[in-house]
């Protein structure tokens, strides 16, 4: 089977945003160690609106130029660069670091022609800092919903590949939205202008991130670990999230279905999403990660996981899955 670990790259998005060093920088170096010791390549969903407003902010070039050299380190040691759009970045502010208004947090926010001004300058700027052409995209909080715009954009972008969905997932909590419910029961499928309703003849291929159910004990072992032992549980990153995502009484109290996801103590879960893809005969998994989550306990566990794994499976790019 084919795995394919994908991070998205960008800072966090509530009341504070973390520093690049910590959410992105610091992180992804270790994740490359990892790749490296393994011969293994990961896609890297860039936020390319931080690159955008950043480029507009002088206090920002410092960090920008560590981004930059970041993202072409990974580009030229062969990791898949895709487009990754929080078009909230339209209305950042910088005021001693980054402060956000998140009224237009999904594309569907904004109007049809903002849409498409928005897309294209986003991927015309992650474009102008790699040298693979980028073909892959991922949306913002998972909010690909609808599809409508965004489909015009991702033609004239020449972007074929999305993977924004995950199956059963849904989420009407503001700022987000998305509801996949309703998808093939496939490891991959093409569709056209629904990312939920599959088209033998479209041109996009949905490549979805894998979902699984969590039980409560795993999120109050989660949550015991992270008071026992703080300096292995805690992420890397210093930020803190936007909120809508589930509350802790839910994720304690009942089951939940979510990412099969390489953040924190979500790692040690992917073995088992895995033996459950095989058997099904999936031929592909998509995992998914964000840098800024990572902790030590979750990098060291994701090392000995790649050297276990790699020996059976192949760890490969977004792109090189099997269609």
């Amino acid at each position: 089977m084919k795995i394919a670990f994908t991070w998205d790259y960008e800072m966090f998005f509530g009341h504070k945003s973390g520093s690049v060093n910590r959410c992105m920088i610091e992180p992804t170096n270790r994740l490359l160690e990892i790749s490296r010791r393994y011969n293994s390549k990961f896609t890297f969903f860039v936020d390319t609106g931080m690159l955008v407003k950043g480029n507009e902010t002088e206090a920002f070039s410092s960090d920008l130029s560590l981004i930059k050299e970041q993202i072409n380190c990974c580009d030229n040691e062969g990791h898949e660069i895709g487009l990754h759009i929080h078009p909230h970045w339209e209305d950042a502010k910088w005021n001693d670091g980054w402060k956000f208004d998140l009224s237009r947090y999904k594309l569907s926010d904004f109007n049809s022609k903002d849409i498409s001004f928005v897309f294209d300058k986003y991927h015309n700027a992650l474009q102008s800092y790699v040298n693979q052409s980028i073909i892959s995209y991922r949306a913002g909080g998972w909010c690909i919903q609808p599809f409508t715009d965004i489909e015009e954009s991702m033609k004239r972008n020449e972007l074929y590949i999305e993977s924004s969905v995950f199956p059963g997932g849904k989420n009407s909590k503001q700022p987000y939205y998305y509801d996949f419910t309703r998808v093939p029961a496939k490891d991959h499928w093409r569709f056209s202008d629904d990312v939920c309703v599959e088209n033998d003849q479209g041109m996009f291929t949905q490549f979805p991130i894998s979902s699984q159910v969590y039980h409560p004990l795993f999120f109050w072992r989660l949550f015991i670990l992270g008071r026992l032992k703080p300096s292995k549980h805690k992420p890397i990153g210093n930020g803190f999230p936007a909120k809508g995502g589930g509350s802790k009484k839910d994720f304690l109290l009942k089951k939940n279905l979510l990412c099969v996801s390489a953040d924190g103590y979500f790692v040690t879960q992917i073995e088992k999403a895995i033996n459950k893809a095989v058997k099904r005969g999936d031929k592909n998994l998509i995992v998914i990660g964000h840098p800024k989550a990572c902790t030590p306990f979750s990098i060291n566990y994701l090392d000995q996981l790649l050297n276990k794994i790699s020996q059976k499976h192949e760890i490969v790019c977004l792109k090189d899955l099997e269609k």
